[in-house]
């Protein structure tokens, strides 16, 4: 049941600068991301409309904050794409344990990291969206494959706490540079995440494994670190991401 709504894509790019963070603002390496360090606005509206268009959370990292605003994001740019309105709370270098307890750290302008399941606790009091989108783990290559694993069914299981509504996408982590790579996350692990009882319901989605990636020359979607990707990147990824979403049934994805 649908109970509050979100402002239009003008405001929630006017947003981007409390949730997101400034897009010039430096990342960290390989796998960053970008979060919310104390939400302090709210870009929610309630509707009396029952077809107002659902909306999207995408909780995850400096591949999910973008380098320019969050309507150009890959995560906004397939939300747009699947009819749904878009809110992006990332930070770099996080995930589901990087920025957390065992490795905390400060950004300029953006504040003390957390982990997912910390971001999810705090944005439990502003946001009530209708899907909940998990999109990290490039991060989390320096713990035991097991804690990672362990952590990500915790944020699965916060996020369905917090918001028991909410339709759960979990985004596999890949790499761009690599998109036949799996970031740590072999299939093997991927199936004991998707079997697991606590992801029951959760729709899995592997926008970066297929085409046109895999198997191609992905340099040209790459920005200059080599890492994250530049606006056509963002472009692709969306369109494979929109894809990707509509294939699992997701809400209202079209």
């Amino acid at each position: 049941m649908r109970k509050v709504r979100w402002c239009d894509v003008a405001l929630l790019a006017f947003a981007a600068v409390t949730l997101i963070g400034l897009a010039a603002v430096a990342r960290p390496s390989a796998g960053e991301s970008s979060a919310v360090p104390q939400p302090t606005m709210t870009v929610q509206r309630p509707s009396t409309d029952p077809q107002a268009p659902p909306a999207a959370l995408f909780i995850g990292d400096s591949y999910t904050q973008g380098s320019e605003s969050e309507e150009l994001t890959y995560a906004c740019q397939a939300a747009a794409q699947a009819g749904w309105q878009c809110a992006v709370a990332a930070f770099p270098g996080t995930g589901y344990i990087s920025g957390g307890p065992a490795n905390r750290f400060d950004f300029e302008y953006l504040g003390e990291s957390d982990s997912f399941v910390e971001r999810i606790q705090k944005l439990g009091s502003v946001y009530r969206p209708d899907i909940v989108v998990l999109d990290g783990g490039r991060n989390d290559g320096f713990p035991p494959a097991d804690d990672v694993y362990k952590a990500m069914v915790s944020t699965i299981g916060e996020a369905r706490r917090i918001w028991p509504e909410a339709e759960i996408v979990f985004i596999r982590p890949r790499f761009l540079a690599d998109p036949r790579g799996d970031a740590g996350f072999g299939d093997d692990f991927m199936r004991r995440l998707e079997s697991d009882p606590a992801a029951a319901g959760v729709r899995f989605v592997d926008p970066i494994a297929g085409a046109p990636f895999a198997g191609g020359d992905t340099s040209g979607l790459l920005a200059a670190d080599g890492v994250h990707p530049n606006l056509a990147g963002d472009r692709q990824i969306s369109a494979a991401l929109a894809a990707a979403l509509v294939a699992s049934g997701a809400e209202g994805a079209r």
